[in-house]
This record gives C-alpha cells, sequence and structure tokens, in this order.
C-alpha cells in the first residue's frame, strides 16, 4: 500500500468519524469527548486534504518535465561590408560603385566622420536614396 493510498484511507476514515461526532454532538451538546473528537477529526481530514491536493501534493499529477532545449545555432558570419573601415578598393567591389564612387564614400567620410547608417550615404555626390536603397543588403555600419 503506498502512502498516497494511506492518506486517502485516513481521510475517509477522518470523515466517517467527524460524520459520527458531529451526530452524537447533535444529540447530546455537552462539551466534552464528542467535541474533542470532532475537531480532531476535522483537522485530521483538513490536513489530509491539504497533503493530498495542495500545490505538489499526493493527488495531483507531476507536472511533466520539458527537456532542455537545444542551444541555439550561431548566428550567421555578417558577410556585409562595413562602410566605416572599408577601403576604397574594397568598396569598389560592390555593384554599381567604380573607383569614382568608392574615393567619394572615403572622402565624405573622412572629412564628415563616420557614417551613423547605411542611410547616411546620401551625404555623398551621386547616392541618391534609390541607389543607398539598392546597397542596403551588402553594407552595414
Amino acid at each position: 500500500m503506498g502512502v498516497r493510498a494511506v492518506v486517502h484511507l485516513s481521510a475517509g476514515l477522518a470523515l466517517a468519524a467527524l460524520a459520527f461526532a458531529f451526530g452524537r454532538w447533535l444529540r447530546d451538546p455537552e462539551p466534552g469527548g464528542s467535541l474533542i473528537v470532532l475537531l480532531l477529526g476535522s483537522g485530521v481530514v483538513a490536513l489530509a486534504a491539504r497533503r493530498l491536493y495542495g500545490a505538489g501534493g499526493l493527488g495531483r499529477a507531476p507536472a511533466p518535465v520539458a527537456p532542455p532545449a537545444p542551444p541555439a545555432p550561431p548566428p550567421p558570419p555578417d558577410d556585409r561590408l562595413d562602410l566605416n573601415a572599408a577601403s576604397a578598393a574594397e568598396l569598389e567591389r560592390l555593384p554599381g560603385i567604380g573607383p569614382v564612387g568608392a574615393g567619394r564614400i572615403v572622402e565624405e567620410r573622412e572629412a564628415n566622420g563616420p557614417y551613423r547608417s547605411v542611410g547616411d550615404l546620401v551625404r555623398v555626390a551621386g547616392f541618391g536614396p534609390g541607389r543607398v536603397r539598392g546597397l542596403g543588403g551588402r553594407v552595414r555600419v
């Protein structure tokens, strides 16, 4: 017989004793034996119910344990070209940028400080919003 069965049995017996004692107390309501049995029985029932059905009690199924999550895959390498670190030769390898455009990008960076976003390329002569959008996935800051 397991612990759970013993607790159920004791709770049932205590409930029966509680009903018996309450019946006797209703017929003869004098303080004494019946009242003490009534109070003890109610305490046992309350304790058993709390043990059985409380959080983590024996009457509840154990919470399923989720397997640990697999480690996250490493982020893919960022192969975009950094506008603030690239040389003119590296910038020339981008589609649509020749030696003149690459030189202007480097000159603008050296003259007015680093780019804070890819959109800052519009500061460079010859680079409008459409041309900058075309480079968006190939460059970063």
